[in-house]
């Protein structure tokens, strides 16, 4: 890699607390690139619900526009939507003219590079079961024939916001949430969704001794995969 890559985070709620989580999260894996954070100008706080996640795909694109101007000089070397769901990612690749990934499509890719092949999924907020059980069907992850197969979704009452704002409660509620999502589904492994869990895939870990990854954790090992690609690619040109 190059001495610095520029990656923008876009953060699709409006809360810039999750802006600079992630970019806290992220960092510190990624010592050679700099993170830009952008949060969305509109929509809601923490995307919950359908409504609110048709909106933010307006949102990232809306944030990307607003970027440019702020971009370092030679631009972006790529993007990460910043929420477990990926509003907006296809569009925002049509234009993008960079490496553009999602939270939840750079996590799942992380976790198959790692091995695993049926992994399940635990999130913050109820409305998200359907909206993820969909994206898994879109994505290609539904079913027995699939590279990496999501077996189960599971939700809890809190959203992704107040989970953050109870940490110790979060981690012992996830904890046991994964522990349970092991057994009898057929997963090997656990994908905690939602950027509020950013950090708690570690925080589970050491409860439980259970492979369980929280989605920043392993969306920036897609970055570093996606980045030293681009490297590779650009050295042999």
């Amino acid at each position: 890699m190059p001495a610095t890559h520029h990656v923008l985070i876009i953060n699709p709620n409006t809360s810039r607390s999750v802006t600079e989580r992630l970019v806290s999260q992220l960092s510190p894996g990624l010592p050679e690139v700099q993170l830009h954070g952008a949060t969305a100008q509109f929509g809601a706080a923490y995307i919950a619900d359908e409504y609110s996640y048709c909106v933010a795909g307006h949102a990232v694109l809306d944030a990307w526009e607003r970027a440019q101007p702020l971009a370092p000089p030679g631009g972006y070397h790529a993007v990460l939507v910043g929420c477990f769901g990926d509003p907006g990612l296809p569009a925002l690749d049509e234009v993008a003219g960079i490496p553009v990934l999602g939270l939840a499509q750079a996590a799942v890719q992380a976790l198959a590079r790692q091995g695993w092949q049926r992994v399940a999924v635990v999130t913050g907020g109820e409305k998200w079961q359907p909206m993820l059980e969909r994206w898994s069907r879109a994505a290609g992850h539904d079913g027995p024939g699939a590279a990496l197969q999501i077996v189960q979704v599971r939700t809890l009452a809190a959203t992704g916001l107040q989970m953050m704002q109870s940490p110790d409660r979060t981690a012992q509620a996830l904890a046991q949430a994964s522990a349970e999502s092991l057994q009898g589904t057929g997963a090997q492994a656990v994908l905690l969704g939602g950027a509020g869990l950013a950090g708690m895939g570690e925080r589970v870990r050491t409860i439980t001794g259970l492979p369980v990854w929280d989605c920043v954790e392993a969306a920036q090992q897609s970055l570093q995969h996606t980045l030293a690609t681009a490297g590779r690619r650009a050295a042999v040109a």
